[in-house]
């Protein structure tokens, strides 16, 4: 029986490629997309556009939305447009209040725009389960943990395979193995395998 898109591109490791932004982790979409079209290069995506922009503006700030398909299976993201502080940008500045101070958030520029829909496409392609373990700490919020055996086999295969078990915890963004959502296992097998001596 063949995988699922989900399956195929949850077991790609690409740990060496995350670059952190401000105690942030991301995933460059250059990156990302390489991987996605290695493996499926009939894959598609959409910027999604209002009235001819590539953005939506609401009373909360600007909004951005990219959809991108694989083997006919759409996801969709949406996310703000944030300034270098996370603060959400609008087309005009603004003052916000900032704990006992206001701070002035700038008007969104043309480059924010990119920046904020190239994070999106990242993350609607991490929806087909490329580089999800990025976001683990938001997307698998309730899911449930490796258990007693997983864990068991993990650290035997590393031990066998002389690896270091600080190094695949740090590409799952964990301190401890236990830490790691069982929906990730399969990535930490093909993690060792990738990574034999």
């Amino acid at each position: 029986m063949s995988k699922s898109v989900f399956e195929t591109l949850n077991t790609i490791n690409l740990s060496s490629e995350v670059k952190a932004i401000q105690g942030n982790n991301y995933l460059p979409w250059n990156k990302a997309w390489a991987e996605v079209c290695k493996v499926y290069p009939t894959a598609t995506y959409e910027f999604h556009e209002y009235d001819g922009i590539p953005f939506r503006e609401t009373s909360l700030g600007l909004f951005v939305k990219v959809s991108v398909t694989i083997n006919e299976i759409t996801h969709s993201m949406v996310r703000p447009v944030y300034d270098h502080r996370n603060l959400g940008m609008k087309t005009e500045p603004y003052e916000k209040q900032y704990g006992k101070k206001k701070i002035r958030v700038e008007a969104a520029t043309a480059n924010d725009i990119n920046d904020s829909l190239m994070r999106c496409f990242t993350k609607a392609i991490a929806m087909h389960g490329l580089g999800l373990y990025i976001f683990q700490d938001k997307a698998y919020a309730d899911a449930e943990l490796l258990d007693s055996s997983q864990v068991k086999e993990i650290v035997g295969l590393i031990a066998d395979n002389n690896l270091r078990l600080a190094d695949l915890n740090a590409t799952f963004g964990v301190n401890k193995l236990m830490e790691i959502h069982a929906a990730n296992y399969d990535g930490a097998i093909q993690w060792i395998e990738d990574n034999k001596k």
